[in-house]
């Protein structure tokens, strides 16, 4: 199917060779290259959209390509638009026979943007080349098929600046940033060895960014990039891991762990800009901006096997990146690269531009919020403009941080405070005649920052206004004031503290103007989580160990523990779950021991166990409860006096029988005596019987 059209420019010679179908104003469906007929060739270009994975990038229907003459030539003598597959296809014949065209760009569909050069040369950024983005086609021949992919355009030489995978690139348009104070955002830093002894300040710039959102509902995320992705620091091997999950920096502490995570990353080699925005691509996170921070045009690419020869920028290098860039900005969100250094000055903003999007910084105009690329002299004036990017949407706006303080805190102790969950809700209006708060309620999400936003509206001709901000309690907290104040507010344009006034029990009011970003902590102390005590009792008589209720007879102890809220002990069964107590309260266990008839007497009653751990503690034992589940033993030892033991048996007499019992307790000589006495009784019954007869 033939997917060309032609210009009114265009030669009589060669209206009448090309095979015409009409100017195409919609992208064609999906339809096969077609071959060529008798007398004609086919041109045929790969155009590309969003990567899908790192070997497939996704075709881009609505683009239309033309043939030039010459590299130069700005009117094309024929087009072609891509369709639904990505395939822009000429049909030529007649006088283009035998030629050499060039192929161009003419127009991208809406919501795409045409890169008509890419600075190429060496990586170092001297001796950049502004490169225009055609390719020439072979000589055209009868019956011959010429595709990007292969027979132009497509190299695989290092040696070309030109050289491309064969797949037309154009850059999807820059998302705007969200509308509001605060926003998520992905740091992706360039660790490549040509940053070398300006690493710190490269950290130093990422850590101003870091701090200038502490104070809004912001969270970040940061990726690293050299030859690849995580990068992989030069000599050691070891791997920078790229964070990828948003952290909450909307407190001081949070962003000081922000910052932490990439403080001792270190340099690699080589500058793959591709491979950290398929990273950030494949995240499965969503972001409002991605903020690229470089100090040198892309000289590698592919985000598995890297490709390029580290030394030089190619189109292929650039082209991946922005394939990459696509996909982030289909996602909605923002990709702004800082250039930093004379390595990304002058036209590397070709390439800065092409991942991005065609809008420059203009400190004069002061576009922060709508530049999409920035090129700046060092390190310290990007964290400068990073500070400016991430509060551009803040002015005339009142944040409010909601922060926890632990249970175990008292007075205005704010020690281990972190930002709230979600549902805690305030409500704000102005008091300022006809100024404006929207929203006029807010409350807390599950994001991290324990932040709400509300934006003024001032009256006509005023800059300032007053809002009255009241939280809504919830059960068991308190608010925690500072310095006898509700809330803590700040400028965070120049870090000056704001005045506080009164706004009743949990409410406050405070001057916002219109220039000003102000940002106000309101402290609660959480309520002590519920806590249990558990006595257990054991008891050692005489060097042996024994549980309670194992013990020798007459050996008794009771227990008693303070009751939850206070007040003297109270009996409580050994062993027994003692409930309705609070971590921090303090609890006291005791114990009276009985020791009855026994004889014995109690050497020392001591708590030896603590929640796991060994003590050697008198009872009573008072202790501050610091789990919520808390665990003692008393331990008894018992001495008792030492059995009477049974008199010895009478020695035997020399020369008697031999003992024929069992040997145990003079049995034998019992049965010795019981025969001798039958004995006896058989001779007194045979005496008594001849003295009968003798009578007769």
């Amino acid at each position: 199917m033939r997917r060309f059209s032609q210009t009114a420019a265009t030669s009589a010679v060669i209206l009448a060779a090309l095979v015409v179908t009409g100017l195409v104003s919609v992208p064609p469906a999906s339809a096969a290259v077609p071959a060529p007929g008798p007398g004609e060739a086919v041109v045929t270009v790969r155009v590309g959209g969003d990567r899908v994975d790192d070997a497939t990038v996704a075709g881009l229907p609505g683009v239309t390509l033309g043939l030039f003459a010459g590299q130069a030539d700005t009117t094309p003598t024929a087009t072609c638009v891509s369709d639904a597959d990505g395939d822009c296809s000429f049909v030529v014949t007649g006088a283009l026979i035998g030629t050499a065209p060039w192929v161009g760009e003419v127009s991208a569909p809406a919501g795409w943007f045409t890169n008509d050069s890419l600075r190429t040369g060496p990586g170092s950024g001297s001796g950049s080349i502004d490169t225009p983005y055609r390719f020439q086609t072979p000589v055209l021949a009868a019956g011959g098929t010429y595709r990007s992919t292969s027979d132009f355009m497509f190299s695989s030489s290092n040696s070309l600046n030109t050289r491309s995978n064969g797949v037309w690139q154009q850059s999807r348009a820059n998302p705007p940033l969200p509308v509001q104070c605060g926003m998520d955002v992905a740091l992706v830093l360039d660790l490549s060895a040509s940053v070398g002894s300006n690493l710190p300040t490269l950290k130093s710039a990422a850590d101003s960014f870091a701090d200038a959102f502490v104070g809004t509902p912001s969270r970040m995320a940061v990726y690293s990039f050299s030859a690849q992705s995580p990068s992989i620091e030069d000599g050691s091997g070891a791997v920078d891991e790229n964070r990828p999950a948003l952290q909450s920096v909307s407190t001081q502490a949070g962003a000081d762990a922000f910052k932490a995570t990439y403080a001792g990353w270190g340099l690699g080699a080589g500058t793959n800009w591709d491979a950290a925005l398929q990273r950030v691509a494949e995240s499965g996170v969503h972001y409002d901006a991605v903020i690229v921070l470089t100090d040198g045009n892309p000289t590698r690419w592919g985000g598995g096997a890297v490709h390029g020869d580290g030394a030089n920028t190619h189109f292929t290098d650039v082209e991946a990146a922005v394939f990459s860039a696509n996909t982030i900005k289909a996602q909605g969100t923002r990709v702004v690269s800082f250039g930093v250094g004379s390595g990304v000055s002058g036209i590397t903003s070709l390439n800065l531009a092409a991942i991005s999007g065609p809008v420059p910084f203009d400190p004069a105009s002061d576009n922060v919020a709508t530049a999409d690329y920035f090129q700046i002299p060092d390190f310290s004036g990007a964290g400068d403009e990073l500070r400016n990017l991430a509060l551009s949407n803040c002015s005339g706006a009142l944040t409010v941080v909601k922060q926890i303080v632990p249970a175990t805190t008292t007075g205005e102790d704010i020690t281990g405070a972190v930002p709230a969950g979600a549902g805690w809700r305030f409500d704000a209006s102005a008091t300022t005649a006809q100024a404006t708060v929207d929203p006029g309620s807010a409350a807390t999400t599950d994001d991290g920052t324990g932040a709400v936003a509300f934006e003024v509206g001032y009256p006509p001709a005023a800059t300032d206004a007053t809002v009255a901000v009241t939280e809504v309690q919830q059960a068991g907290y308190t608010l925690v004031q500072q310095a006898g104040a509700n809330a803590v507010c700040t400028d965070l344009t120049t870090g000056d503290p704001v005045a506080v006034g009164a706004g009743g029990a949990l409410g406050f009011s405070v001057g916002v103007a219109a220039d000003q970003a102000v940002s106000c902590a309101v402290y609660n102390r959480a309520p002590a989580p519920a806590a249990t005590v558990q006595v257990d009792k054991t008891w050692v008589v005489d060097g042996t160990s024994y549980a309670n209720g194992a013990q020798s007879a007459g050996l008794s102890a009771a227990l008693a523990v303070s009751p939850p809220g206070g007040g003297a002990p109270v009996a409580q069964p050994f062993g027994s779950v003692v409930a309705g107590y609070q971590v921090g309260d303090a609890v006291t266990v005791t114990e009276t021991t009985a020791l009855g008839s026994t004889g014995c007497s109690l050497a020392s009653s001591r708590v030896t166990e603590a929640d796991g751990a060994t003590v050697d503690a008198p009872v009573p034992y008072t202790a501050t409860l610091a789990a919520p589940v808390s665990h003692y033993t008393i331990t008894n030892v018992v001495t008792c006096p030492t059995a009477p033991t049974t008199p010895p048996a009478p020695a035997e007499p020399a020369g008697a029988l031999a003992d024929t019992g069992s040997g145990v307790g003079g049995a034998g000589w019992a049965a010795a005596a019981a025969a001798l006495a039958l004995l006896a009784g058989a001779g007194m019954i045979g005496g008594g019987a001849r003295r009968r007869g003798r009578r007769a």
